[in-house]
């Protein structure tokens, strides 16, 4: 709530920024850049927003100066200054990123036992992709998102659903990994797959959705999020850009797709959030939708009241 009344005002924690450019999300109004080392910390490399015109103007291997503001996550990038050009390859892989209509990939993966398999497995059943590593020290990403699932377990019991959650680091999570880590989260592999596989394979699959995890010296893996819905045909129906669904919102959904009447309450509730991410960055994913604009609405009413009155006052007053 704080961060969406903070991104509402444009509020700012600007700081001088100095950094290579490593790739361009255009689609996402994002680069990843590294930025420089200092004496106070290690060089970091994260993706930061940036306005569409400055953005344009970029390649990878850019050496730029900015201004940081670190009011949005992830942070934005303002007035940035082109020094040199150097030859700095792209990070991101060159692959065909996926979009809503497009089938799934027919890429080998292998799920926590081992075994192959493609995504052609869940044809004739809905299906929902998520990603997550093992190793994600946050809360509030992969071991909620994984929480999520679990949820959905339960409540796609007896519909069929296919869950499907694969790492972005598959270096690290072998099926054995990703067994243990299924195991503590009570999945049933029989509806619930966690999926490595070869680790060129398995990132050009988590590249296509939208996915590009940059190794960072302190937190670990940053990346942004997505969750996929997948049709009975195998036809991506929806791509949702943040971490702040809820099951709930992910059944209304199916709903849809199955032909059954939906809950207009969680559809409207999944689009505010998905707008607010939009608008202001990944700082107000816990945006709580309907109930959030409720509260924002109210204080605004509120902030207006007041002003209104203090506004008659003082005009009694001059009066």
């Amino acid at each position: 709530m704080l961060a969406f009344l903070a991104c509402l005002v444009d509020a700012d924690a600007h700081g001088a920024f100095r950094g290579t450019v490593l790739a361009i999300q255009a689609s996402k109004g994002t680069a990843i850049v590294e930025r420089d080392k200092t004496a106070e910390e290690a060089g970091v490399t994260a993706p930061y927003r940036i306005d569409a015109a400055s953005l344009a103007k970029l390649h990878p291997g850019d050496r730029i100066a900015a201004t940081e503001d670190e009011s949005a996550k992830p942070s934005i990038l303002r007035d940035v200054m082109i020094d040199a050009n150097t030859t700095a390859p792209s990070a991101v892989r060159e692959v065909n990123q996926l979009a809503i209509g497009d089938k799934v990939p027919r890429t080998t993966l292998v799920d926590q036992d081992g075994r192959p398999f493609t995504l052609a497995r869940y044809l004739g059943k809905n299906l929902v992709v998520g990603f997550i590593y093992t190793r994600c020290r946050d809360a509030r990403e992969c071991p909620l998102t994984t929480s999520k699932f679990g949820q959905m377990q339960t409540m796609f019991a007896k519909r069929g659903v296919g869950l499907l959650e694969i790492t972005l680091d598959p270096q690290y999570d072998t099926p054995a990994v990703l067994k243990r880590y299924a195991t503590t989260f009570g999945a049933d592999p029989a509806r619930w797959t966690f999926a490595p596989g070869a680790p060129n394979d398995v990132l050009d699959v988590d590249a296509a959705f939208g996915l590009d995890p940059f190794a960072d010296p302190t937190v670990g893996l940053i990346h942004t999020e997505t969750l996929a819905i997948v049709d009975k045909t195998g036809t991506i129906s929806d791509l949702i850009y943040t971490n702040a669904w809820t099951p709930h919102e992910i059944g209304a959904e199916l709903d849809r797709l199955d032909g059954i009447a939906t809950n207009p309450f969680e559809t409207l509730d999944l689009w505010l959030k998905r707008a607010a991410v939009a608008a202001c960055g990944d700082s107000v994913a816990g945006f709580d939708g309907i109930l959030d604009l409720a509260v924002v609405l109210a204080i605004f009413a509120a902030a207006g009241y007041l002003l209104w009155r203090i506004y008659r006052a003082f005009g009694r007053a001059i009066g």
